[in-house]
């Protein structure tokens, strides 16, 4: 490619994408100050129409003041619509207390909002106003969107960009030849010994350029690499010269330490936190230095090493890593063998204790049929705790096959029928009302997270009480199990959910409860995507409800 065809071409290309930027940046500022005016008119055109139709703010007062190219709603403190100059606010059964400008207005007195149609290409503006009674004055006017304006000025913005590239390329030329005329010129005098002496010169230089341009084209692109990896490491990264200047750093460790972003800043000034600084100080001194740092509601591991070149100390690198959810895990875990512990050796206790006073004769003949009942009872808790904790061990091991289409109103009506003589024996009623809703998971896991909450139910109801089992599928997949039972205290409702944790244990020891029910269904709803939430009042019962994601 000849020099000439490129500075051109490279003129030309300055020249369109100049054209170009201007006209976006013209149609966007355009837009923008057009937009403002019709929002500002809106708000005017509300105040004026609330002083003229004031004090009563009737309809009549407000059909002589309507503009035939604006609209004029007035709704009520409860959101309906009282007046509407394009409609029958009787055929307006929205309630408009929703609307963002409406919900501003209350709020501050004025509220201005914006809706697009893509379907019309319109944009229509609000200006709402708050009046005297506590009813809102809204005004809108609908106009062209910013594409269909755009488009209706797309021919002059073409007159316009053939008008200003043909300048450009006039000038393009014009300029192309003044830069190529002294290299025509040395090429037609090549007998000069001045330019016979540039020659030369110009291509040592330039073999010099390429090779430094290589070398720095290598250093950019390792340098970049170490870059990259460090500012996408998830754990902190900070890196520290022995006069405690911080070289680099990652967004992982500022945000970790909840440190100052600031470039080329000492160690102090980079973090405050004591223990941090007292774990960088003593890798300054040659100690490789491990400390836990507690931070507000995170537990950060600081891995602080001396750096060392050619046998001298040359700074400090500080490796941070989030550690919370890990403490948590060991935390959970030690409680989890504690609780299982401590609920293994009850059952356990009374076991052999019933069964040492029969072995040793201690226990009266007509006392030996009671206590093999209590035997077979806490037998009894015993399997279903050992089942319930194998359950759970199973769910954390096991990945989840969730390719199963499940009809919840389905598994929830052969729950209320496997639980009916429980119900019965119980004296509660249940009653189930399902639409079927479709949910993608596992049956079987489903099945035990509604008899779990349904079991539960019945289990701490009162005697003559209900169940309610309802199953929607309107706005994705509800389940909702209610009871008319015991309720439980404010102060527990936030622990219920937790392995073990129970509100009175004496109720569940009596009713044969094993502290993991609710677990479990949280487990299994967490697993499936979906949220669990509940509702209870002491003494009048309790409600849970599940919401699951549509079903694709």
């Amino acid at each position: 490619m000849k020099l000439k065809s490129k500075i051109t071409r490279r003129l030309l290309l300055v020249g369109i994408i100049s054209i170009l930027l201007t006209a976006l940046s013209a149609s966007f500022a355009f837009w923008y100050f057009y937009t403002d005016n019709v929002k500002n008119e809106l708000r005017r055109y509300a105040d004026t129409a609330a002083e003229v139709c004031a004090p009563d703010y009737s309809a009549d007062k407000l059909k002589a003041f309507t503009n035939s190219n604006k609209r004029i709603t007035l709704i009520s403190e409860d959101g309906t619509v009282i007046y509407d100059s394009q409609a029958d606010p009787d055929k307006i059964t929205e309630n408009h207390n929703d609307r963002p400008e409406v919900i501003e207005a209350r709020k501050s007195g004025h509220g201005q909002a914006s809706r697009d149609s893509a379907t019309l290409g319109k944009t229509a503006y609000y200006s709402a106003v708050l009046l005297d009674n506590n009813n809102v004055l809204r005004v809108s006017e609908q106009t062209d969107g910013i594409f269909s304006a755009f488009m209706r000025m797309t021919p002059i913005f073409v007159f316009i960009a053939l008008y200003v590239f043909a300048v450009c390329l006039a000038f393009s030329a014009e300029a192309t030849k003044s830069i190529i005329k002294p290299i025509e010129n040395m090429a037609s005098n090549a007998d000069d010994p001045v330019y016979e002496e540039l020659i030369p010169f110009s291509n040592i230089i330039r073999e010099q350029r390429e090779k430094i341009n290589s070398h720095i084209e290598k250093l950019r692109r390792e340098k970049e690499k170490i870059d990259v990896l460090i500012a996408n490491m998830s754990e902190g990264f900070v890196l520290v010269d022995m006069d405690k200047n911080v070289l680099m750093k990652n967004d992982s460790a500022i945000s970790l330490l909840n440190a100052n972003n600031v470039s080329n800043v000492n160690i102090v000034n980079f973090s405050r936190n004591e223990n941090f600084l007292g774990a960088v100080d003593r890798a300054l001194n040659g100690t490789h230095t491990e400390i836990e740092l507690p931070l507000g509601e995170k537990v950060l591991q600081v891995l602080a090493s001396p750096v060392f070149y050619d046998k001298t100390q040359n700074g400090v690198i500080c490796i941070i890593m989030d550690i919370t959810e890990r403490k948590k895990a060991e935390n959970i875990r030690r409680e989890f063998t504690a609780n299982v512990s401590h609920e293994l050796k009850t059952p356990l206790t009374s076991i052999s204790g019933y069964a040492e006073m029969i072995e040793t004769g201690i226990a009266k003949p007509e006392d030996v049929k009671g206590f093999a009942h209590k035997i077979s009872r806490e037998a009894g808790r015993l399997v279903a705790l050992i089942g319930d904790i194998l359950k759970l061990s199973r769910l954390d091991e096991s990945e989840i096959e969730k390719n199963e289409t499940v009809n919840l109103a389905q598994t929830a009506r052969e729950c209320a029928e496997d639980l009916q003589i429980k119900a019965e024996n119980n004296n509660v009623s249940l009653e189930i009302s399902a639409d079927d809703a479709y949910v993608k998971g596992d049956g079987n896991l489903l099945y035990e997270l509604v008899y779990n909450l349904c079991d539960n139910a019945i289990r701490y109801n009162k005697p003559g009480g209900k169940v309610n089992i309802t199953v929607s599928g309107k706005n994705g997949t509800v389940l909702k199990v209610a009871d008319t039972g015991i309720g439980i205290p404010p102060e527990h409702q936030d622990r219920i959910f937790e392995r073990f944790y129970r509100v009175d244990k004496s109720r569940s020891k009596e009713t044969g409860g094993t502290g993991l029910g609710l677990a479990i269904v949280k487990y299994i709803a967490q697993q499936h995507g979906a949220s669990v939430s509940l509702k209870s009042q002491e003494g009048k019962g309790t409600e849970i409800t599940v919401t699951f994601n549509p079903a694709e």
